[in-house]
This record gives structure tokens, C-alpha cells and sequence, in this order.
């Protein structure tokens, strides 16, 4: 017993090794470790970026009169640029009013390009859960929502922006497939309410 007791002690003290093996031992998880990094990185920076530009279009739409399919469109393709030209981003363009006397919500007009989202309607704005994230208005106020899903891959997602045109991947470390959704609620700041060219769009509700 004492002779095992001496042994045990001696390969505690032991400091040499081999440190090739050591290596070996722990590049796996050094490798891991940094691939996790980056995916994780990569992921809060499309979350970042999809929020800068929900709000970047917003503001565009804002500063608008009247917009038309041209111009929507045109807001999907600045969406997609500022996102490093990811053709998984769906955008919804929305003008509403507010009806103090019967405490509604009306749809001045509603556009997604290409459809990706379907448009909303005086139905769908006036639902609780819908109404809870839209600020208090006052009478005959009209508001621009932007709505935007980008949805991310981080074991497998497009990349063109380089001309590639390719598809690049990454190892998985336990990030899901997921949708980045953003709502921004934007006043228009120099006119009373945004139109759309060729629809009815009352001054008065």
C-alpha cells in the first residue's frame, strides 16, 4: 500500500510530458472553440444589421409623400444590400390611421415586394397583439410600420456579394436555423400621412 501511495505521488509531482501529445489532445476543442466564436459573432452581427436596416427604411419611407411599386421595390433591394445582398429577407411596407371615435386602426395601403408577406388589412391591425405594439395616437394620426424577416442559416447560408454566387459553410455549435424579425414604427416627419400612387388615401377618416 505504501509502495502504490509513494507511485501516485511521484506521477503527481511529474512535470514532464509530451507536449505533442497534449497538442493533440486539445486542438479539437481549441479548433471548436474558435469556429464557435465566429458563428456566434456572425449571428449577433446579421441581427445588428437587420435591425439598422429595418430602420434605415423606415426613414426613408418617412421623409415620402406618396410612394409607389418602384420606389417599394427599391426599398427591398436597399434592404438586401445593407444585409451584404442576402436574397432571405422579407420586407412589409405599412401606412396606417388612426379613427379616434371608433378607436380603429385603417390601412392607408400595405406592400411586401415580390409578396413575400402578405399585406395587412383593417382586420389584422386591429387585433390585440397587433395593437399592443403600435405607440398611443392621437386623432386622425397615421404611422409607417416597416416589417422586415431575414432568415439565417449558420450552418449553411448564400453569400454573392463578392460575385461567388456560391454557397459557404460552418460547423454547428448549437445556434438553430432562425428568423431575425424586426417592427419599426416610424411618424412621418414632414407630411401628415404616406400614400400610395394610385390609391384612395382620405385625409380624413
Amino acid at each position: 500500500m505504501t509502495s502504490l501511495l509513494r507511485q501516485m505521488r511521484r506521477f503527481r509531482d511529474r512535470e514532464d510530458g509530451l507536449i505533442m501529445t497534449e497538442f493533440l489532445v486539445l486542438l479539437p476543442l481549441l479548433v471548436w472553440t474558435f469556429i464557435a466564436l465566429f458563428v456566434y459573432w456572425d449571428a449577433f452581427r446579421t441581427i445588428n444589421q437587420a435591425q439598422k436596416a429595418a430602420y434605415s427604411v423606415s426613414d426613408l419611407i418617412s421623409r415620402q409623400n406618396e410612394v409607389d411599386s418602384t420606389f417599394v421595390s427599391g426599398m427591398q433591394t436597399v434592404t438586401e444590400y445593407l444585409l451584404n445582398d442576402s436574397p432571405n429577407v422579407k420586407l412589409r411596407i405599412t401606412s396606417v390611421k388612426y379613427k379616434e371615435s371608433d378607436n380603429k386602426l385603417y390601412v392607408l395601403f400595405s406592400r411586401s415586394p415580390g409578396n413575400k408577406m402578405p399585406a395587412l388589412t383593417n382586420t389584422s391591425v386591429n387585433t390585440s397583439a397587433f395593437r399592443a405594439r403600435i405607440p398611443i395616437m392621437a386623432n386622425q394620426d397615421s404611422v409607417v410600420i416597416v416589417e422586415t424577416e431575414v432568415d439565417y442559416h449558420p450552418g449553411k447560408y448564400n453569400h454573392t456579394r463578392q460575385g461567388t454566387n456560391g454557397v459557404r459553410y460552418s460547423f454547428d455549435v448549437g445556434i438553430p436555423d432562425s428568423t431575425f424579425r424586426n417592427f419599426v414604427v416610424t411618424r412621418p416627419r414632414y407630411y401628415l400621412q404616406v400614400c400610395f400612387k394610385g390609391v384612395a388615401c382620405p385625409s380624413i377618416i
